[in-house]
């Protein structure tokens, strides 16, 4: 009787740990980060030059800063004077989920509402597919868009070459918001709370 009784102790403890185990690995992969496939990530704290409260701020976004597999240095955390001049701000491409987006990191009360490039979360399969089908059909490889920051000098200088509106270059008055790749490139402002678009190039 002692046996038997001691051999269904020993059962229900091994169900139990069976599922303690099962419901550890379900929890683990639900807060693994996914990954796209080919593209490298690296996370907010890998970029030691970013301040410590932006860093943070990226970080309670669970964010992963998504790389071109090709290009070894770190991008896609940029900064600079994005909403007026002498308030420093941070741009960075923000993967949570294998999606996507553009976060600002506002340095002071001067702002600009909604998606900068107005796209939205984007997988990053879609991304890294689009853009190495564009070199001629590759397999995925990791391809990424770039995000960069354009100083309001260059800034007046491409806009007098592009187009030469004057309304334009007058409003111009602090950095833009690039992002690029080898299909094209498109630049954004901050102006009067809102983004707009300055060219679209392929």
């Amino acid at each position: 009787m002692k046996m038997r009784i001691l051999l269904v102790t020993l059962v229900f403890c091994c169900l139990a740990l069976a599922q303690q185990s099962s419901s550890a690995g379900d929890l683990e992969s639900r807060s693994s980060p996914v990954r796209a496939m080919g593209v490298r990530y690296l996370r907010p704290d890998d970029f030691k030059v970013v301040p410590a409260r932006v860093r943070s701020k990226l970080n309670e976004e669970r964010c992963l800063i998504p790389q071109d597999a090709e290009k070894p240095e770190p991008r896609n955390i940029v900064s600079g004077e994005f909403a007026r001049q002498g308030q420093q701000d941070w741009a960075a491409y923000c993967s949570v989920g294998g999606k996507s987006k553009l976060v600002v990191v506002w340095g002071g009360p001067s702002q600009c509402s909604g998606d900068p490039f107005d796209v939205g979360p984007v997988s990053d399969n879609t991304v890294s597919m689009d853009l190495d089908d564009s070199e001629g059909n590759t397999p995925p490889h990791g391809s990424f868009w770039t995000l960069s920051a354009i100083p309001r000098t260059e800034l007046l200088a491409r806009l007098k070459v592009l187009n030469g509106n004057a309304a334009l270059l007058k409003s111009a008055k602090h950095d833009a918001l690039a992002r690029s790749s080898i299909v094209g490139e498109n630049a954004v402002d901050c102006t009067n709370g809102h983004w707009r678009e300055l060219w679209y190039g392929d």
